[in-house]
């Protein structure tokens, strides 16, 4: 009885750590046209882009509405965030006039209308007089 060979499997060459980072690397960006530091560059920007967006957002506290009287009595200011509707604070008073209404410019030709606008920046509301 001749004695049984064992069959020859040839070992598989283990790759090298530098070799690993190579294949995943390679494998990672194979299908894009561009190059590995482009896209790494890429990748750093758009993560330092992300934690900007991050920091202004906590940091923001909202839009401050102001309110001016034009000679009128004091209206508080307020604070919003974005979208948000406005308070509509208690008409202020003048003597000799009737107030007719809060407005985005002093030309009285944009009303604000406390039920409708919303906030998207900080804005001053103008009050408007008509005499009594």
């Amino acid at each position: 009885m001749e004695p049984q060979q064992k069959p020859q499997v040839q070992q598989a060459e283990q790759p090298t750590p530098e070799k690993e980072v190579s294949l995943r690397n390679r494998n990672l960006y194979e299908k894009a046209k561009i190059s590995n530091k482009a896209l790494d560059a890429i990748i750093v920007v758009g993560v330092i882009a992300l934690i900007i967006v991050l920091l202004v957002g906590l940091n923001h506290r909202g839009f401050n509405v102001t309110f001016d009287s034009l000679g009128g009595t004091d209206v508080p200011s307020q604070t919003h965030m974005y979208d948000e509707a406005v308070e509509e604070p208690a008409a202020p008073t003048r003597e000799g006039y009737t107030f007719g209404g809060w407005y985005l410019d002093k030309d009285f030709q944009e009303p604000w209308v406390f039920d409708v606008n919303t906030v998207g920046s900080d804005i001053k509301l103008y009050a408007k007089w008509n005499p009594a």
